[in-house]
């Protein structure tokens, strides 16, 4: 790698006070004291704060290392000064606690080149040691770690960056609040793109559950925290112009804190970067993008289908696709279907609920069904034979739980993985619905696991390591030839499979007047913020995991799902136009509009899959904001509401129940009316569009190639 190491030496005229600033015992001191700071210009321009600094810099970026106290600014030719950290008390660059006291770095001891970078050696208010690393480890991408001398005591590590006006930070978590409740059962009309002013925990909570330390400024550089253990982003909460980030670390361990910055200044650069140290996304095979059809849980009901008899409801959905004309997709059974309350014993069907599996999967395959099946991170079951009884017997159990498996024990992998291959392979299961990860796994500072983490540190990390277990037992038994779809996911998750969006409301209850269209307004949000987060390929529950009560709310997710990488139609209740929850039961707009927006997305499947090659490679996703393809323009920073669906398609869902028109800005370029070809709309300007009942707004760039025509 191509970079230079420079030393400056310039007059320290308040150096000495702004070090007394920092050096504050653990039990008292100013902890709010800045430096007074111009907001049109960076720390270095104040001539009245200077101070040693190192430079380092190579064909992307220059950065500027401030010795005392340190201070990091990273620039570049096309946009001059990207980001900048803080640098005084509770704002410090870098700094810590160890049992509830507040410590920063103070005198610089020593500096010395290292590969790629610079390595620095301080003193704290601690009076210990503490080592600052500043490495280029790509040429867009820089590593800045801190490690300190002292490793007893409860700890966070963290560090602080400026927040410039107008500055957008984008990404972080899928959820649209950090709480459970306000999300997954009484969503509210809050949140968007832009996180700034939230103060976000880095702790998964089911069950809207992808979560990355991970996240893009509207300046062009993205941050990723490199640790699985608790953290917390302060964006501008408590203080409006500073980005505080912070993570617990383990007793005991060397005690060590890192982040990456990534340089763009394009989305698509930073997350380029990002999935080249993370890992790049899972493209699922052609066939994984046409839409998936399932029900929370299939009665103990039978029917006849081609001469054997069969779970009823199986059999209802299959003869209804067939009599009403909609196309053959992906067909998934959800828990329960093993043997047991829980239905997760033993890998085999229970035929009580599921009479004749091996019929009812030929019929599913004669018609061209894939099959999708349930999958969890449990062992349970206590008879001689099923799984809870064989993990007891070797130990696979993770740390003081009587279910959940350790996947940091090898052991445990390979007895789980030959399980799920081998079922896969008999069954002609083609790919898992892995719920799960998510939820009670071990997670305290006393849960040690097999590979010597304690819980707090592998609570984030468990789904990750859940789903590469998963993952390698079907490239195993069928190469490239599945699809693994998961509700939970970390920074990783992305290499194993593709994300449903977990427990999304179209209503409250079954009480028709709790109805809600917040369920949708919400997985509108998640798909976007996933776009940032670097998983490409995302789906929601089409009318809510907990059925919708009110039909609206149903047409207009099928319309906003035809337009989602993974259109999956399931959740509780039975989802389906022929036995709706409203009046009428038999619903023929419903219908029509069901058969309208799955065909549809069956025929968008190869215009998805081909644009999808190149989100193997970089991570760019499907569904992506406009400020993805025109950060330049102020009007797209923050609209959560449109986005492009692969390169040329604008879509703009509607989703609050009563809509009959609605505004969408159309970005500069021309664009044709999909519903009105021989109009056309040349931007940046915005337009009212009719949307009834069956419609979404959908707007093709001109000149594309898209659905066997040149628009």
């Amino acid at each position: 790698m191509s970079w230079r190491l420079r030393l400056g030496l310039v007059l320290t005229v308040l150096l000495l006070a702004l070090t007394a600033g920092c050096n504050q015992s653990s039990n008292g001191g100013d902890d709010d004291q800045q430096a007074p700071a111009d907001d049109d210009a960076s720390q270095t321009d104040d001539d009245s704060v200077n101070a040693e600094f190192l430079t380092l810099e190579n064909s992307a970026v220059t950065l500027k290392i401030w010795l005392e106290p340190f201070g990091l600014q990273m620039s570049s030719k096309e946009k001059g000064v990207i980001t900048e950290t803080e640098g005084f008390g509770k704002d410090s660059a870098m700094f810590y606690l160890r049992n509830h006291n507040y410590f920063t770095l103070t005198k610089l001891r020593s500096h010395g080149d290292i590969p790629g970078g610079v390595a620095l050696y301080y003193d704290t208010t601690e009076k210990i040691g503490a080592k600052v690393t500043v490495t280029f480890t790509r040429d867009r991408s820089v590593k800045v770690a801190l490690s300190l001398d002292k490793t007893d005591g409860w700890l966070w590590l963290g560090a602080t960056l400026r927040l410039f006006d107008d500055e957008a930070i984008y990404g972080l978590t899928e959820r649209i609040v950090p709480g459970y409740l306000d999300s997954e059962y009484f969503p509210k009309e809050v949140g968007s793109l832009n996180r700034r002013g939230e103060s976000i925990p880095m702790v998964m909570l089911r069950s809207i559950a992808i979560y990355t330390p991970f996240y893009h400024s509207s300046r062009g550089y993205g941050l990723y925290v490199d640790s699985t253990f608790y953290g917390d982003f302060d964006i501008g909460h408590d203080n409006p112009d500073r980005l505080r980030l912070i993570f617990n670390t383990a007793e005991g361990r060397n005690p060590a804190f890192s982040y990456y910055l990534f340089y763009g200044p394009t989305h698509d650069q930073i997350l380029d970067e990002y999935t080249a140290l993370t890992g790049r996304p899972y493209i699922p095979p052609l066939w994984a993008f046409g839409h998936w059809r399932w029900r929370d849980e299939d009665a103990f009901v039978t029917d006849e289908l081609d001469g054997h008899v069969i779970n009823g409801q199986v059999a209802e959905d299959v003869k209804k696709y067939e009599e009403l004309d909609f196309p053959v997709g992906i067909y998934m059974i959800d828990r329960p279907w093993t043997p047991g309350e829980e239905g997760f014993e033993e890998f085999a069907f229970d035929t009580n609920r599921f009479p004749n599996p091996t019929d009812m999967l030929q019929s599913l395959f004669n018609r061209g069904y894939h099959f999708i099946i349930w999958g969890s991170p449990w062992a349970i079951g206590m008879d001689p034979g099923q799984n809870g009884y064989e993990a007891q017997q070797g130990g696979y159990w993770a740390p003081h739980s009587t279910r959940f498996i350790d996947f940091t024990n090898p052991a445990a992998v390979a007895w789980w993985k030959d399980k799920v291959r081998d079922f896969s392979t008999a069954n002609g299961v083609h790919g898992w619905k892995l719920d799960r990860g998510d939820e009670e796994n071990p997670s305290t500072w006393w849960d040690i696991f097999w590979d010597g983490r304690t819980g707090a540190e592998v609570r984030n990390d468990y789904p990750v390591i859940y789903q590469h277990c998963y993952f390698d037992a079907m490239q195993e038994a069928w190469g490239d030839d599945f699809v693994n779809v998961f509700r939970a996911g970390y920074s990783g998750s992305q290499q194993y499979g593709i994300v449903n969006c977990g427990d999304v409301r179209g209503a409250l209850s079954e009480d028709p007047a709790d109805s809600t269209d917040l369920g949708l307004r919400s997985a509108i949000i998640s798909q976007l913020r996933c776009a940032f987060m670097g998983f490409p390929i995302w789906g929601s529950n089409t009318g809510g995991y907990q059925e919708f009560r009110d039909r609206e709310v149903f047409a207009r997710w099928l319309e906003f799902s035809a337009f989602s990488g993974l259109m999956d139609i399931g959740g509780t209740g039975n989802h389906a136009p022929w036995a709706m929850p409203t009046d009428p039961t038999y619903d023929q707009e419903m219908i029509d509009i069901f058969r309208t927006y799955t065909k549809l997305h069956h025929q968008l499947a190869p215009y998805i899959y081909d644009y999808a090659q190149g989100t193997r490679q970089t991570g760019r996703a499907i569904a992506r904001p406009l400020v993805f393809d025109y950060p330049d323009d102020p009007a797209v920073k923050d609209i959560w509401d449109e986005y492009f669906f692969g390169p040329d398609i604008l879509v703009a869902p509607v989703w609050k129940v009563g809509t009959r028109q609605r505004d969408v800005y159309v970005p500069a370029g021309d664009f044709a009316d999909y519903w009105n070809p021989t109009q056309t709309i040349s931007g940046p300007t915005t337009v009212t569009a009719d949307v009834p009942l069956d419609r979404i707004p959908i707007f093709i760039r001109k000149g594309a190639n898209v659905l066997g025509r040149v628009w």
